[in-house]
Order: structure tokens, then sequence, then C-alpha cells
């Protein structure tokens, strides 16, 4: 039987879920965070606020910083919120990572505040894997984070579709999602970001590129992300 879902949105949806948590942010948090552990990364750490992050990553010895606010990279971090940036760097194998962003860190924190278990962190690039990680539940929340955890995003809600529709086993037109998105609101502010690469709209959009998904969890007195 499939679970029965309830979609919440943003960081103040997150912060009212319960059971299992699906927290989607695919443009970009949780597609740059795959693909950082497909890039061998050992610890992916959360961090609610760029101090936060800063001041975690100073006690961890050679520990990188990712992220952004508002979209863009702060000066003193190590990588921005950007799959395309992942892919440019080789050292990335056994690194600890103190990722902060605007939706999506801030959303997983939220949920796990509110007492969601277990919560996994989402996008497109893991959505199969990640609905099979709680295909047995009876219950599921799908949160989708948003722009800057406040405002719709029409790549996460497109997300959250496709999500439900693999937990409930009905059909989804896949490509026919892509196209939407790569044309849609959120598409159109990427690619308008000269900040943003251009490439990491089309790494975002790449519907199911990993087998795994990203379960968060407390580890050591932080909320870490790992591959589930």
């Amino acid at each position: 039987m499939a679970p029965t879902i309830t979609h919440k949105a943003g960081i103040a949806g997150a912060s009212q879920a319960t059971g299992p948590t699906l927290v989607i942010d695919t443009f970009r948090a949780f597609s740059t965070a795959a693909y950082l552990f497909d890039a061998g990364v050992d610890r992916l750490i959360l961090a609610d606020g760029l101090d936060e992050a800063r001041r975690v990553a100073e006690g961890l010895d050679g520990a990188l910083l990712v992220g952004e606010d508002d979209g863009i990279q702060p000066a003193d971090f190590n990588l921005g919120n950007s799959p395309a940036q992942v892919l440019e760097r080789t050292d990335l194998a056994g690194a600890t990572i103190v990722m902060r962003t605007s939706a999506g860190t801030r959303s997983v924190i939220a949920a796990d505040s509110s007492g969601a278990s277990p919560i996994l962190a989402t996008s497109l690039v893991v959505a199969t894997a990640t609905a099979a990680a709680v295909r047995s539940e009876p219950q599921v929340t799908i949160v989708a984070a948003g722009l800057n955890g406040v405002e719709p995003a029409d790549e996460d809600d497109a997300t959250a579709a496709l999500l439900e529709a693999l937990l409930s086993g009905a059909s989804h037109d896949h490509p026919a999602m892509v196209d939407a998105l790569r044309s849609g609101t959120g598409g159109r502010r990427l690619l308008d970001t000269p900040s943003i690469d251009d490439t990491d709209l089309e790494l975002c959009l790449a519907v199911d590129a990993f087998d795994f998904a990203m379960r968060a969890g407390l580890e050591g007195g932080f909320l870490v992300l790992d591959k589930d």
C-alpha cells in the first residue's frame, strides 16, 4: 500500500513536519550535496547560519565551507552551492564539508527540530532512490523548501510531484517535467544570475543521476547528511 502523503512548503512547513520526511531543494542544495557524495566526500555537516558554518568548520581540521547566502557564495567559502564547482575539484575524496544554504540546509534543520524522522534530503538527481527509502512507511511528509525557504519554487514543486508519483506508483512524464523546468521560472533564474554557472541547470535536471538517498541524523553533536 502506498503511503499517505502530506505536503509542506518552506522552512515554516519543515518546522511542522512529523514522521518520515523528504526535504527537497533541487536548485541547488541537495543536487550539490549529491554531487559532493559522488565525488567521495566523507562527511557533510549541515549548518543553519553563515557564522555557525564558519565556527563549525574552524573547529574541524581541514573542513571545507560550501554554500551560499541569497544565492551568492560568501567570499570565504571554499565552494558555492554549485554542482559545476564540485565537478571542477579533484580533492574532495575523504573531505569533511560544512554546508549552509538559504533554503535546503535550514529546512532540514527545521524538520529535525520538529522531531521528524527519518529525514531525507532530496532533489531530482536522487529522486527514485529517495522514494525507495521510504516506500514502506505508512505516512510521508514532503517539504518543498522553495526559494530562500519562503517562496514557492517550480523545481521543488515538480520534484514533490515526481516523488509522490514514485511513492504511489502513478505514471509520470519525466522528460516533459525536465523540459518545463528548463524553461520555467527556476531555470531562468539560474541562467540569468551572473554568479551561477550555466551548467548547474542541466546538472540539477539530471533525474536519477545517482542511486543513493541522503539521510540526515545527529552525529557527534552535528546534524549530518550521509549516503543511505
